[in-house]
């Protein structure tokens, strides 16, 4: 089909001013909010969509939002057009999460745009708002305890705001006046959007303002599909891990996130079948929340040069097998949606980057951000109670955009890049939250031994040291701590996460203060062994735990996974993030097999070249091939075969008589044919994490993953470390990676 015909030179101008405008009404609304997580943590959304509801454009606020709305407009079309109708001047409020979006906090305010007296367009703004009423948050068993949930309501009619609509709404939330200004922030945001479109319309002619519109829809599905077209064919497949509550045992349990991606020409499907149901918690995610996180991880990963319509999801199919955690039934609850999210975006852009890397796009590969550590559990972040004003505190506390970023072929994570959903995200000052809740801070800073570890190292994370101070009634979400990595990957032998990660409570007391005062001072450190005070575990795990005033909290934000072998990492890049804080000589030694020398002010060269040799060799010792043999052809051949192509750091498909093979790039070694899967070859060590850990869970239970390394027969270079969950059973030997040829 030939696109729709526009003047290029006005097409050009109109796209650059429209995505302005979009600019000006995400930045109008984080104005006019006082939300720390809208205002500083850039969780909200303005966008742009034609009269059936397909969006035309979005910013640069929360992609999550920009990829839900469609359908909220859709739906609205559907069940509103003939009744109330829809009017020049109307505004919707819509936040029901089985129609579109993640959780009912997942706020959005909907604008039809009217000119001469016909609708020609959608406007709409999103916010990720923190309370809804309902239960405070872990608590809820169905989605009628997660407070309002509406399909559609009109909280400005013709122009005129109603004020018994947004009295009834903000009124069923504990702070009014917080969810009401993120309200009128959405309608603020609208105003401008759909008076500076109508500008545009007045510019240009509704003609081609509306013929633009169905341009920027084409290109983007034109450029979606020309990208993939120049990927190679194959399957690649993810296995990533989520824990929550079990109910009835009051412990953790382990759920399985499975993606299987399959590539052929310019068309794109995602198959989640291996998924675990859904839950008895608030631990699921909608088919519109799943599909969302799944359009995100695409703009992210793969689709960032495409322009953001709705039109670069065209060449892709989604298979969600429905009673998941990531497709649940009405009613089950859902006010985790986002945590699932995030640990699925991870699964999504695992088989991705791989694909990336295959087709030689190696600045666009990226290992991943915000892996959990077997920690995720303890104290969450959402907070219920007053403040020491008696303001009933609103929940939320989005220090976790100062997560850590994955690494990349040829450089490091950022340490706290911000939030990888949101390209316009930050992390709330420090001022503002204390105003806001009941906390004093301490400190918040990097996380040493926090990121992936790798020839090149993810970001690694932040932590913050804060104190519960002038409240009676604080409280915050638990889980229990769940003894498995979640949410993270390393690439080409890379590490998923670091060591370090882990969150808990201290029985401070208010005699904190005067230990201050004396220049004694939380710093992170003498935090496990009671030099502050009890570390609390409560008992039987409750959905929500109290916070006496004089609790001290320790709250780690996860890092980034790393990428390649650590072996291969620069010893001076070990002895520099040594010198910051970032990096213990115990981790240095262990993981990177770099020795410093006595003072730590340089690297012992003779010491390291014989660490890590003796490393490799016990690699070589201790790994075994799963298969029995470390090769499934003539090894004398190896050297036949011509490269066709690099799917690796470290190995390739080659070619001798028309046969395929998978070889390693540095020393040769030949593994098997390209359609096997390598790992059968390659030198297996199983990993506990019981081993693997610094610390105890601080449950006193045991962790329940393993680490699977695999590394070259031949050279004993780390080609893979998978994450295994015994108990979640499956096949533990992943095939990842498989590549038409």
């Amino acid at each position: 089909m030939e696109p729709t015909a526009v003047d290029p030179i006005k097409y050009e101008m109109y796209f650059h001013r429209l995505w302005a405008i979009g600019e000006e009404g995400r930045m109008t609304l984080q104005r006019v909010t006082a939300s720390p997580i809208v205002a500083q943590g850039g969780e909200c959304m303005s966008s742009f969509y034609d009269t059936e509801g397909v969006m035309v454009l979005a910013c640069s606020g929360h992609l999550r939002f920009a990829a839900a709305t469609s359908q909220a407009i859709k739906n609205m079309i559907e069940y509103f057009k003939e009744s109330p109708g829809f009017y020049d001047g109307d505004q919707f409020f819509f936040n029901d999460p089985y129609v579109a979006g993640s959780h009912t906090y997942d706020m959005m305010v909907i604008k039809p745009i009217f000119y001469e007296g016909e609708l020609i367009a959608w406007t709409a703004t999103s916010t990720h708002t923190a309370d809804t009423g309902g239960v405070l948050r872990g608590g809820a068993l169905e989605i009628f305890h997660e407070g309002i949930c509406i399909s559609g309501l009109k909280i400005v009619e013709k122009g005129e705001f109603r004020e018994d609509v947004f009295r009834t709404l903000v009124g069923m939330c504990r702070d009014p006046q917080y969810v009401g200004l993120d309200m009128k922030a959405m309608i603020a945001g609208n105003n401008v959007c759909a008076d500076r479109y109508l500008g545009l319309v007045e510019k240009f002619g509704p003609e081609f303002v509306e013929a633009a519109g169905r341009r920027m829809i084409e290109d983007s599905e034109g450029k979606a599909r020309a990208k993939l077209r120049s990927l190679p064919d194959g399957t690649w497949v993810s296995r990533e891990y989520v824990t929550t509550l079990d109910r009835k045992s009051r412990k953790a349990v382990a759920q399985q996130l499975y993606c299987t991606m399959t590539k052929k020409g310019d068309e794109l499907e995602f198959d989640l079948e291996g998924t675990s149901p859904q839950t008895d918690t608030d631990h699921n995610s909608t088919f519109p929340s799943t599909a969302a996180h799944i359009t995100l991880a695409l703009t992210n990963a793969l689709f960032w040069d495409v322009p953001w319509s709705d039109g670069k999801m065209k060449p892709v199919t989604l298979k969600i097998p429905e009673g998941t955690i990531l497709n649940c039934t009405f009613p089950a609850a859902c006010g985790a949606a986002p945590r699932v999210g995030n640990v699925l975006v991870s699964t999504i852009c695992e088989c991705v980057s791989k694909m990336l890397y295959a087709a030689g796009r190696v600045d666009d590969v990226n290992a991943s951000t915000t892996g959990n550590l077997a920690y995720a559990g303890g104290p969450g972040y959402f907070y219920g109670g007053h403040t020491r004003d008696g303001i009933r505190v609103a929940q939320g506390l989005y220090d976790i955009h100062g997560a850590g970023m994955g690494s990349a072929p040829l450089r490091d994570g950022v340490n706290t890049g911000g939030h990888m959903n949101i390209p316009s995200a930050g992390i709330s000052d420090i001022e503002r939250i204390e105003m806001q809740y009941p906390f004093l801070y301490f400190t918040r800073g990097h996380n040493p031994d926090g990121s992936g570890f790798g020839q090149y190292r993810g970001g690694l994370g932040s932590y913050r040291i804060y104190w519960i101070y002038g409240s009676q009634d604080c409280s915050v979400d638990y889980k229990p701590y769940g003894g498995v990595a979640q949410g993270g990957y390393g690439l080409c032998g890379g590490y998923p996460t670091g060591k370090s990660v882990l969150r808990y409570m201290v029985d401070a007391g208010m005699e904190l203060l005067d230990r201050v005062k004396l220049g004694e001072y939380p710093d992170g450190t003498g935090m496990r062994d009671g030099t502050w005070g009890r570390v609390v575990h409560p008992d039987g795990v409750p959905e929500r735990v109290a916070l006496p005033e004089g609790s001290l909290l320790i709250d780690y934000v996860a890092g980034g996974g790393g990428f390649g072998d650590p072996l291969e990492r620069d010893p001076a890049l070990v002895l520099r993030d040594f010198g910051r804080g970032w990096l213990t000589p115990k981790i240095g030694e262990e993981v990177y097999g770099v020795v410093l020398a006595q003072d730590g002010s340089s690297v012992d060269e003779a010491a390291t070249q014989s660490l890590r040799e003796r490393v490799r060799a016990e690699r070589k010792q201790l790994g075994e091939p799963p298969s029995g043999k470390t090769s499934a052809l003539d090894p004398a051949q190896a050297g036949e075969y011509e490269s066709v192509l690099r799917f690796h750091a470290s190995l390739e498909i080659a070619r001798r008589n028309g046969q395929h093979a998978i070889r390693c790039v540095q020393c040769g070694h030949l593994y098997c044919g390209a359609e096997e899967n390598y790992k059968n070859y390659a030198l297996r060590r199983i990993l506990d994490l019981n081993d693997y850990m610094e610390d105890a869970l601080p449950s006193g239970e045991p962790y329940i993953g393993e680490y699977h390394e695999y590394s070259c027969p031949g050279c004993q270079v780390q080609l893979q470390v998978d994450l295994f969950c015994p108990p979640m059973g499956g096949d533990p030997i992943l095939w990842d990676t498989r590549i038409d040829v």
